[in-house]
C-alpha cells in the first residue's frame, strides 16, 4: 500500500514538471463575425484623386474672329483679319436691309453690332443675338421721334456697360443670326431657303447655323453691309405708287414666324380700294 502511494505521487509530480516545459497553448474562442469586420484595419491615408479634364473641344472660340454679311449679295463671312475662314449663304429680311428700320418693318439693320449670345435649344436652332440697337440706331430713332429719350439713355447705357440693348422699343429687337427649323434638313451641305422672308434676321441652313455658333462667341464683331430695298418699296415704285403691298411675316400666338413657308400658309390680301 505504502508502495503504491508513492507511486502516485511521483507521477503527479512529474507531470507537473512536464506540463511547465511545453508550450502553453490557450484555446481558441469563435466570435461572430460582425466582431472580426469592426477589427479589419482601414484603408492607408492617400491623396484624393484629381478630378478628370474634360477634353477640350474640338472647335474653341476664337476671340479675332469677325463676321461680315453681305445683304446685297446674300452672303456671310467669317474672318480673321481679312482672311476669310467660312463663307455662307443667307436669306434676309423680308422687306430688304437699310440703316434704318422699327419694330414690325421686317427691314435687316445695317450697321456694327456684335454677338450678344448664343442660345442653342430655339426653334431655329442656335441663335445668336445682336447686339441691336446700338449708338446710332438710337439717336436716329430719338431724332425722329420713335423712341422717349428715357430709352434712349437706356440703349446707350446698355451699350457703354457692354451688356444687350433693351429688345422692346419701338425700334424693335430680338435681331439675330440663326438656322431655319426642324422642318429643314441638317446635314452638311444643305443650303438656306434663298431670298429675303424673314422678320429682320439673318438666316443660314441649319448646318451653317451649328458651324458658325461652335466658332463665334459673345463678343464676336458683326457687320451688315449693302443696302437692299424691299418687295414692297419696288412694287409701288414700279407702278407709280399704286397698287396692294405685299403683307410681311404674320405674328401667331404670339410669336414671329420667321420662315416664308410659315408665312405663305394664308394668302395675301389685297389693300381696300381707296
Amino acid at each position: 500500500m505504502k508502495n503504491w502511494y508513492w507511486q502516485a505521487v511521483l507521477m503527479l509530480a512529474a507531470g507537473a514538471i512536464l506540463d511547465g516545459c511545453a508550450p502553453h497553448t490557450p484555446a481558441v474562442q469563435v466570435h461572430s463575425v460582425a466582431y472580426y469586420a469592426a477589427r479589419i484595419p482601414p484603408p492607408p491615408m492617400c491623396a484624393p484623386a484629381a478630378p478628370p479634364v474634360s477634353p477640350a473641344p474640338s472647335v474653341v472660340a476664337d476671340r479675332t474672329l469677325r463676321i461680315l454679311v453681305n445683304s446685297a449679295n446674300r452672303r456671310l463671312e467669317l474672318l480673321r483679319g481679312h482672311t476669310v475662314l467660312a463663307s455662307y449663304p443667307v436669306a434676309i429680311g423680308f422687306h430688304g436691309s437699310a440703316p434704318d428700320r422699327v419694330r414690325g418693318d421686317n427691314v435687316t439693320p445695317l450697321g456694327k453690332y456684335h454677338v450678344a449670345s448664343i442660345r442653342w435649344a430655339t426653334p431655329y436652332g442656335p441663335f445668336m443675338l445682336l447686339s441691336y440697337p446700338n449708338r446710332r440706331d438710337a439717336a436716329w430713332g430719338l431724332r425722329q421721334g420713335i423712341i422717349t429719350r428715357s430709352q434712349y439713355r437706356r440703349i446707350l447705357r446698355a451699350v457703354d456697360s457692354g451688356g444687350t440693348p433693351p429688345q422692346n422699343t419701338p425700334l424693335g429687337g430680338y435681331i439675330g443670326i440663326h438656322g431655319m427649323g426642324p422642318q429643314f434638313p441638317d446635314r452638311p451641305g444643305s443650303k438656306v431657303f434663298p431670298g429675303r422672308w424673314t422678320a429682320g434676321c439673318v438666316a443660314l441652313s441649319n448646318w451653317d447655323a451649328e458651324q458658325l455658333a461652335a466658332m463665334v462667341r459673345a463678343g464676336t464683331p458683326v457687320e451688315i453691309v449693302g443696302n437692299v430695298p424691299g418687295y414692297a418699296p419696288r412694287i409701288r415704285k414700279n407702278r407709280g405708287g399704286a397698287g396692294p403691298a405685299l403683307r410681311p411675316v404674320v405674328v401667331r400666338d404670339g410669336r414671329k414666324l420667321d420662315t416664308l413657308l410659315a408665312s405663305l400658309k394664308e394668302p395675301i390680301a389685297a389693300e381696300p380700294s381707296p
